[in-house]
């Protein structure tokens, strides 16, 4: 899809209209091999059983509901291949319908995440980008009918075979081939059907203003448990004595303490500072982790590999930098002089960044060149051994967002 495309795109059916359109830079812009090969990394742990609040999250439906436990009807080290596996499934399950779900499994793959956010980051361009984290999913689906109807607005990238989307009320069903894109507004109930080995990756962007209330309720449940401490909850007699309702200071206190965090300016700073990381990330999150750090040379080549966002902070003095979800805290104008010799569309030396900065920088630059490179803001030419005693925060200040 062009930019014209994305912009027709956006103007005419994001959020208002269902719709099938070619899919952006063509079929073989998500690698389906890879995709795959990161669902059996997922899988792994849920072979053994079920696990819970964990991320990546599988999920094994089958056309009577969803199997807890699936074991080893998840794909595992034998099925090389995404048709192995079907293969395998097809003499298991006689042929019967079913659809593996990985939420949020590109977390496990760099490049993987990468080449989505890239995929996804020209439309957030057009119409903003989520303040909310967006559910990624990866699927693997056989003959088999799925309800949606979230607070999500759905985005499905056919990699391999069809999907036909049909409204529960009224209207036309659509059909999504490999090579397609499949848009579908929130809070509109529909189906999905997943014809024969069919893969998609789909984006489930939230909607609905109670997941906002519950994004900050986490941020504020964090800040006040860093000011309560670990002291226990006590039990308390009933009933209380006297006429007058019981005093429960345990309860109160913790209204007290939200009532604190929420009057003070941290706490819109520190919301921003995660809409920044997320920014950074086109809403993919989690993120991978960083990398495991490199120590730079002065003739070793840089060359930008990931956006980097940058916000100020409350003085005007120091900025937050996120890149690839990740963030931390820079003082000064030295920084920004880096980044502008990187983005000149060369692969500068570490010694010619280090005189951009100017003489008695130099340990400042290699730190913040080796900080960006853990954090896949930049790649090396020429990749020096790992050495993980490297310094890589800049100023010693880590961001908390």
């Amino acid at each position: 899809m062009t930019g014209t495309a994305w912009d027709l795109f956006a103007a005419r059916h994001w959020e208002r209209t269902p719709v099938v359109v070619p899919a952006p830079g063509g079929p073989l812009i998500v690698d389906a091999d890879r995709a795959y090969t990161t669902m059996v990394e997922a899988a792994r742990p849920f072979r053994a059983g079920t696990r819970f609040q964990a991320l990546p999250d599988v999920r094994f439906h089958v056309e009577d509901g969803r199997i807890r436990a699936p074991g080893d009807l998840l794909p595992g080290p034998g099925d090389t291949t995404a048709e192995r596996y079907a293969e395998r499934l097809d003499q298991r399950m006689a042929g019967g319908g079913r659809l593996l779900v990985v939420e949020q499994g590109l977390m496990l793959d760099p490049p993987l995440w990468a080449g989505v956010r890239s995929l996804v980051t020209p439309l957030w361009e057009r119409v903003g980008f989520p303040v909310l984290p967006v559910v990624a999913e990866l699927l693997l689906g056989e003959n088999i009918v799925e309800s949606q109807g979230s607070p999500h607005s759905a985005l499905v990238w056919v990699l391999r075979g069809s999907v036909t989307a049909t409204p529960r009320d009224s209207g036309s069903a659509l059909d999504a081939e490999a090579g397609d894109l499949l848009h579908w507004p929130a809070d509109r109930p529909h189906t999905l059907s997943f014809g024969p080995r069919t893969m998609a990756l789909r984006l489930l962007v939230p909607r609905d203003p109670r997941l906002a209330t519950a994004e900050v309720t986490g941020v504020v449940a964090g800040l006040v448990q860093a000011r309560r401490g670990q002291e226990r909850v006590p039990y308390l007699p009933y009933p209380p004595d006297g006429p007058t309702p019981p005093d429960v200071p345990e309860l109160a206190g913790t209204a007290e303490l939200v009532r604190e965090v929420t009057a003070t300016p941290r706490l819109g700073r520190l919301l921003s500072a995660v809409w920044a990381r997320r920014v950074s990330a086109a809403g993919l999150e989690p993120a991978p982790d960083a990398r495991p750090p490199v120590r730079l040379s002065p003739d070793d080549r840089l060359r930008p590999a990931s956006a980097v966002v940058r916000m100020p902070l409350d003085d005007g003095q120091a900025w937050l930098w996120a890149v690839d979800g990740h963030a931390f805290s820079l003082r000064g104008t030295l920084g920004e002089r880096v980044l502008d010799r990187l983005r000149q569309g060369d692969t500068p030396t570490v010694r010619d960044l280090c005189a951009v900065a100017g003489p008695g920088h130099d340990e400042a630059v290699v730190a913040l060149l080796e900080k960006l490179y853990t954090l896949r803001g930049v790649d090396v030419d020429v990749h020096k051994d790992v050495d993980t005693d490297v310094h890589t925060d800049v100023d010693g200040r880590e961001s908390g967002a």
